[in-house]
């Protein structure tokens, strides 16, 4: 039996086609996609017993929305942790599990402006195989975040406030940033990125997907 790590794109509208490709690229592992948000729940349901891992991509759903298809998704990987399988979320995929947790999702800005860009998230202490003061220079575009934390999470990395959490019991990490990016994700939706932040981004973003991976043996270290 092929293990494999479950990448769920929850699009509502472009999907995420280009980071999973650049994955596939850069993680030389075998990956799924899913598509929860328009076509359910079936492959993931369908491909569990072979999934190891699973990557939460970023969506232009909101979190405060409170769509039927995110409790399903939220319930689905809240069992999957229970069953001490390690869960990555990315942007929403971040709000999604920090929301199911107890955490308040809210704007950032009262006008709902978007925060677009580059940030620099700083690793405030050790946890898992991250250390203390390690830096990600991370793609961002999002209008939400984490405002207040539920009790079973916390922050272990900040640019803003909760940028990056982990769960207290459960194999759960969840970041504010985008490290799943590919080229032409920063090109089409994050325009406000030099081409040399570009490539930091794509860098920086995998080597902490790499990371996450590695400390649950999904992926063998570098």
């Amino acid at each position: 039996m092929t293990m494999q790590i479950a990448i769920i794109d929850p699009y509502v509208k472009t999907p995420a086609v280009h980071c999973f490709n650049n994955l596939v690229q850069t993680l030389n592992s075998p990956l799924t996609y899913h598509m929860p948000s328009t076509q359910g729940m079936s492959s993931l349901l369908d491909s569990a017993s072979n999934t190891q891992a699973y990557i939460v991509l970023g969506s232009a759903s909101h979190v405060t929305e409170n769509i039927a298809w995110h409790g399903s998704l939220a319930q689905f990987l809240i069992q999957e942790l229970k069953a001490k399988k390690p869960v990555l979320g990315c942007c929403f995929g971040h709000q999604l599990m920090c929301h199911a947790f107890g955490s308040e999702i809210s704007f950032y800005y009262p006008d709902e402006e978007k925060l677009s860009g580059q940030r620099k998230i700083v690793v405030t202490k050790d946890f898992w195989n991250f250390q203390e003061g390690e830096i990600f220079h991370l793609a961002v575009t999002h209008r939400q975040i984490v405002k207040t934390l539920g009790p079973e999470l916390t922050t272990v990395g900040v640019g803003l406030p909760h940028d990056l959490v982990i769960h207290k019991n459960l194999p759960f990490l969840g970041t504010q940033a985008h490290p799943e990016v590919s080229g032409y994700f920063c090109q089409e939706d994050i325009k406000e990125l030099t081409p040399i932040e570009t490539e930091q981004a794509q860098r920086d973003g995998i080597r902490f997907i790499r990371r996450f991976l590695q400390h649950f043996s999904v992926l063998e270290n570098d």
